[in-house]
């Protein structure tokens, strides 16, 4: 397996237009809601990568350089490097994931609650569905083909990769 120094450009490319359309998903159905519910999931939007940026790439491996989503590389604007036995000390646990899950969920229904009170709307439909087609289908692609498989980070340590690759009692 060829671990990257550097991604290429065109996978981060492909990882960052899959964040962005899902987060143009739930935009819109939120924006659809309400605007004030729009604004609301935008600064949850802006909390959550900020919460990323600060706790993970800092320490990663890839802080500076092109990671999978390319946040390492932006990172170095925003926080001084980090140690990287900070990264593999984290634990990561099923609470960890919340706010994504939140980030999915909330938009997901009140999408079929705007379907069900207000009539079919195609676009609420497909912002509807996206979200959990890229969380079920394309996302083991993005991570299993694009990502984690290439990832220097994983071969030390990776807590992400830890915890969903643990075997089932």
């Amino acid at each position: 397996m060829k671990y990257y120094e550097n991604y290429p450009v065109w996978s981060v490319a492909i990882v960052i237009l899959m964040f962005i359309a899902v987060y143009l998903a739930g935009s819109y159905i939120m924006f659809r809601l309400h605007l004030i519910a729009g604004i609301l999931f935008l600064i949850y939007l802006f909390m959550m990568e900020y919460y990323t940026y600060k706790e993970a790439c800092p320490h990663c491996y890839y802080y500076g350089k092109m990671c999978f989503s390319g946040r390492g590389l932006i990172a170095q604007f925003l926080y001084k490097k980090g140690d990287p036995k900070k990264f593999c000390e984290r634990k990561i646990e099923f609470k960890d994931f919340l706010p994504q899950i939140i980030m999915l969920a909330v938009p997901i229904v009140v999408g079929i609650a705007l379907l069900i009170s207000r009539g079919f709307h195609l676009l609420t439909l497909i912002a509807v569905l996206y979200p959990v087609f890229n969380w079920f289908f394309v996302n083991p692609i993005l991570y299993g083909k694009l990502a984690c498989s290439h990832c220097k980070q994983g071969k030390k340590c990776c807590p992400a990769l830890d915890f969903f690759s643990k075997k089932k009692k």
